[in-house]
């Protein structure tokens, strides 16, 4: 056998991305929300062993977590499964004592990270958006610039947008004036939840500035995954896709511009990696999470057009497309009791040459 073809062989030619909601990763004795929250040591030893399960089985080479609240710990638990570059970009919030309850989230990878920073919260988005000044991120999104093997630079964002919780405390008292209580408890609902939708919204508008201002200053394939805590479709959600679902822009139809032009709306759009499968799956798509017996899908992996087939400069394409829910639909308690709420995203990538 010559050398040339042994060079060959051991070319890169697929990897895999992973993301993972994490579900109160907390060390003991630290607590999460609240001072009873703290896991026994069972507990924890049966988390840290579903997590092991879950990594030794896909193997995952680049991975982005969520609800991060011992990021030291992930770390050497990350190592084992070789990915021994880590990265976060803010600190746990403690509220009191032994208390966290602001988690991060947190990126591990078999490929070297060059660079990693959160990304920002820009004064002119927000005058854009009529909205304060001193908005902030319910959690930092993460960017990190990683060298993968055989396809060279690629921006990874891992983000955990704001929940669907809502943001105000229920007015709900027991009284006489039922009617009274009821209808103050309704609205501090509504009014919530559109405060946790405008919160949502807002950070998906800043995330996409970011995306956008990094693909003019540097021309690399962009992967963003995490928990959206909305299904894709949702307006609060659409900012992320950029062009990727539009029909006009500036009142041109798109299909009737220059090539240029659609290659320029292609560049600034990212999209669904379960719609850019090489063979989409006839089954209909999975949940990634269950709310009253409701399936929602909340976590995605969204790609540049670098990982559409379907663009003639494509490096790469999206070869499989799995969710692992099987703790989430048919749980086991010897081997599920300290799982995840959140079904694992994966998608497998093969380069092309």
């Amino acid at each position: 056998m010559n050398e040339s073809l042994t060079m060959e062989e051991k070319q890169r030619t697929h990897f895999k991305v992973c993301t993972l909601n994490l579900f109160n990763y907390v060390v003991p004795p630290y607590a999460f929300y609240e001072s009873e929250n703290i896991y026994s040591s069972a507990q924890w030893q049966k988390k840290e062993a579903w997590i092991n399960k879950q990594l030794s089985c896909l193997q995952p080479d680049i991975i982005g977590f969520q609800e991060v609240f011992s990021p030291a710990e992930l770390q050497q638990l990350a190592l084992k499964h070789d990915l021994p570059y880590f990265a976060t970009v803010s600190e746990p919030g403690l509220r009191v004592d032994y208390v966290y309850d602001k988690p991060v989230v947190a990126l591990a990878s078999k490929f070297p990270i060059i660079s990693v920073s959160a990304v920002k919260v820009t004064a002119r988005v927000l005058k854009d958006l009529n909205l304060r000044p001193d908005f902030s991120f319910s959690r930092p999104p993460l960017r990190a610039e990683i060298d993968v093997e055989g396809m060279g630079r690629v921006l990874v964002y891992v983000v955990h947008l704001k929940s669907q919780r809502s943001q105000l405390e229920s007015a709900l008292q027991e009284t006489e004036d039922t009617l009274r209580d009821i209808s103050s408890s309704m609205l501090a609902q509504v009014h919530g939840r559109w405060a946790s939708a405008i919160q949502r919204g807002t950070e998906t508008a800043l995330i996409y500035h970011d995306i956008v201002q990094q693909m003019c200053i540097k021309q690399r394939p962009v992967i963003l995954m995490g928990d959206l805590n909305e299904t894709i479709a949702s307006p609060a959600l659409q900012p992320l896709l950029g062009g990727a679902n539009m029909d006009k822009l500036d009142n041109m139809y798109i299909s009737n511009m220059a090539t240029n032009q659609q290659r320029a709306i292609q560049r600034f759009s990212l999209y669904d990696a379960f719609s850019l499968q090489d063979k989409i799956k006839t089954s209909a798509r999975q949940a990634t999470h269950y709310f009253a017996n409701r399936g929602s899908v909340l976590d995605y992996i969204l790609m540049s057009k670098d990982f559409n087939m379907n663009y003639d400069h494509s490096m790469a394409s999206v070869s499989d497309y799995t969710v692992v829910d099987k703790h989430l639909v048919n749980p086991k308690y010897e081997d599920d009791a300290e799982c995840s709420d959140h079904a694992l995203v994966m998608v497998e990538i093969e380069l092309r040459f």
